[in-house]
């Protein structure tokens, strides 16, 4: 069996609250960059994937003189919890409750409809 090498960095987050009051332990957001953080630490970009997306799905828009030049901006793909990158029914625990029994064996049963904030707000623990 023939490995690809991955080519993005995984944040761990030991225990992330979601909204809806489980916990995921640990909680895994995979990403990737593109380009440099200037000094000034202004010139990143958060461009995150959507529902099924993966980072390379939004490659088309990044390279010099385009949109997302990353000559000019230090761009940051998060690939959206689900996706299979990140934390995912394929390769994650069920949530937990807070009294720390899980939710479900199941996320589809347990988690309800993923949306944006805790992907944005796991980003706030990044590294950059």
């Amino acid at each position: 069996m023939t490995t690809e090498p991955r080519d993005y960095e995984i944040l761990e987050i030991p225990d992330f609250r979601l909204a809806h009051g489980s916990t995921l332990r640990p909680a895994r957001l995979a990403y990737k960059t593109y380009g440099s953080l200037n000094a000034e630490r202004s010139n990143a970009i958060v461009y995150p994937t959507w529902y099924s997306g993966r980072h390379w799905d939004n490659e088309w828009l990044i390279g010099p003189g385009m949109a997302l030049d990353p000559e000019r901006y230090f761009i940051i793909i998060p690939n959206m919890f689900g996706n299979g990158l990140s934390s995912s029914p394929s390769n994650t625990p069920a949530p937990t409750t807070a009294a720390g029994s899980r939710t479900s064996p199941c996320w589809t049963t347990s988690t309800p409809s993923t949306h944006w904030s805790p992907n944005t707000s796991a980003s706030n623990g990044s590294p950059w």
